[in-house]
């Protein structure tokens, strides 16, 4: 049986990782913004315990940790937090699915502008045009039919390896084992989906061969190392 004691450190546990959490994603919204994506949506999971924190749609100028809002993995604002009385986004319930049903899903961008969203409101996959997008993404970004799109059909396109995942009239989903990694995806993505519009803008364009792409996401995986918040 858990004694009081151990209640009480496990509490306190929960709240310190809830406020560097807070801090974090707070602190990388503002990145977004600097860099030209304000509208961007970034959830990540508090570690060792079954909670996420994001940014209430109502406070999109004031990116400052005490407003960001503590919610379940259902999607419900934790009661007497901070933020909880906040506008929750639109599309809070996928996002509590995606970290709540995915391994290995801490962190989640959601762009609904941009680049990389207009190839989504296209109803288009971005092409594997660059080594970049063949060393990031192995290949094509998937698209998926919505706006409502079922979570399941979500998580699986994600759960087959994608980083990435476009959705007709939603935008782009990124999802990573950290908030920065999954910020730095959401970077990259934007980057090749404007290269592939401005490609596009000259005349028909060639996506790199299968083998080429093979191999240069192939070495890419040898080469990598995850991201990470400074979490073991």
């Amino acid at each position: 049986m858990t004694s009081k004691d151990e209640r009480y450190v496990s509490g306190v546990k929960t709240e310190v990782a809830v406020a560097r959490t807070r801090e974090r994603v707070a602190s990388l919204l503002v990145d977004l913004s600097r860099r030209g994506l304000s509208a961007a949506t970034l959830c990540e999971r508090v570690p060792g315990a079954d909670l996420f924190v994001t940014r209430p749609t109502d406070v999109e100028d004031d990116s400052t940790p005490e407003k960001m809002m503590v919610l379940s993995l259902t999607g419900r604002p934790v009661a007497g937090t901070p933020g909880e009385s906040g506008i929750r986004p639109a599309d809070v319930e996928l996002y509590a699915a995606v970290l709540r049903e995915l391994d290995g899903a801490t962190a989640l961008v959601h762009l609904e502008t941009g680049h990389a969203a207009a190839w989504a409101a296209r109803g288009r996959e971005i092409p594997c045009l660059t080594a970049q997008a063949a060393r990031e993404f192995g290949g094509t970004v998937p698209v998926l039919s919505g706006p409502r799109v079922d979570p399941v059909a979500l998580i699986e396109a994600l759960r087959g390896g994608a980083a990435s995942v476009l959705v007709t009239g939603l935008g782009a989903f990124c999802v990573a084992a950290s908030s920065r990694e999954a910020v730095r995806i959401a970077h990259v993505l934007e980057g090749i989906a404007r290269t592939a519009t401005l490609a596009a803008v000259a005349g028909d364009t060639e996506p790199l061969s299968a083998e080429s792409i093979a191999d240069l996401s192939g070495r890419a995986r040898l080469l990598r190392e995850p991201i990470t918040d400074g979490r073991r």
